[in-house]
């Protein structure tokens, strides 16, 4: 999953996420970690769902 599909999928903004890791949304947009960041909530995210999904 790519970031603009969860974005998307989840109704987030930068600003969300960004506050996911307690930055202000200028800080996250700049940041040299944005990429690991974005990547980190789509793999939770894919987990999370999996474990979910297996649950029913």
């Amino acid at each position: 999953m790519k970031i603009e599909e969860l974005k998307k999928e989840l109704g987030l903004s930068n600003k969300d996420i960004a506050e996911f890791f307690e930055l202000n949304e200028m800080s996250y947009a700049n940041s040299s970690a944005k990429k690991r960041y974005e990547n980190a909530l789509c793999k939770f995210y894919a987990f999370v769902k999996s474990k979910a999904g297996g649950q029913k």
